[in-house]
């Protein structure tokens, strides 16, 4: 247990030191923020509620902000993620009903290597991740919910491509995020959530994840068009999440089709160049 607290604390300072750090850089210069709604699949697996896989949709939010952080290099970004989803799964009977929701949120530091080719931009950094959520088995009368929480440290990178069709500015964005070190909690099956946060019991309930029980992938897909003052965006966005946790097994697949509202501001800087400064 001594090597989890301790791994876990120096977790959260990393993360905790890469928001600090991108907010101390120099004054924003460009900031696009993008708010979509839609729905989707999901297909859920879940060996603490049900040996069953349970399949049905869900309702999604997803809440965008991606920022210049410095003003004079034009390669230092962050963004800020939000993604919550409702979800509705029945097995392949119909017989058995499960309801759930997930929140996931990160917050990623990007650099923007030079690139001769305008049209092109690429961004690669750190992310940190909280996912919380939960899911309730209508049928089962003996620990019918299950808790979902985890903490990630993951590599992510994006990249853009900007051009015009029938003189319509168009982007293309596709990011992909990929857990590498973090933790989760998950109790053992048969193990209720009473003897944990009432008797105690909480041995071995928190378990250090990395790609071998934590295969996760998150891709997400933007297509962006602007007529005048306006930017709609559509979006694709498909989680895998697969966690091995002391021989249970927690998958989901969600795949998420959105649309939405981008808005770009400019903040005001000291020099006259910043009125001509195009992100990507």
């Amino acid at each position: 247990m001594d090597i989890k607290k301790r791994l876990l604390t120096t977790l959260l300072l990393l993360g905790y030191g890469i928001i600090l750090f991108a907010q101390s850089l120099t004054t924003t210069r460009f900031e696009e923020h993008a708010f979509s709604l839609g729905g989707g699949v999901t297909n859920l697996l879940d060996t603490y509620l049900s040996p069953l896989t349970y399949r049905g949709g869900h309702i999604s939010l997803l809440d965008e902000r991606f920022t210049q952080t410095n003003a004079k290099s034009r390669r230092w970004f962050t963004q800020s993620l939000f993604f919550l989803h409702g979800d509705y799964t029945l097995t392949a009977g119909k017989r058995a009903l499960t309801v759930g929701g997930i929140a996931d949120y990160s917050y990623t530091y990007y650099y923007s290597p030079p690139f001769k080719n305008m049209r092109w931009n690429f961004y690669v950094g750190p992310q940190g991740q909280l996912r919380v959520g939960g899911i309730y088995n209508l049928r089962n009368s003996n620990n019918p919910a299950q808790l979902k929480l985890g903490v990630n440290i993951a590599a992510s990178a994006i990249g853009k491509y900007s051009f015009m069709l029938w003189r319509t500015p168009m982007n293309m964005h596709l990011q992909a995020d990929i857990p590498l070190l973090g933790f989760a909690f998950g109790p053992d099956y048969g193990q209720s959530y009473y003897e944990i946060f009432y008797l105690g019991h909480t041995e071995d309930c928190v378990h250090i994840t990395a790609p071998h029980n934590n295969l996760s992938l998150r891709t997400k897909f933007s297509y962006d068009v602007t007529f005048r003052s306006c930017t709609i965006r559509l979006t694709w966005q498909e989680d895998l999440y697969h966690w091995q946790l002391r021989n249970q097994h927690y998958r989901m697949f969600t795949h998420s089709v959105m649309i939405g509202l981008v808005r770009n501001l400019y903040n005001v800087l000291r020099d006259d160049e910043a009125r001509k400064f195009i992100p990507y």
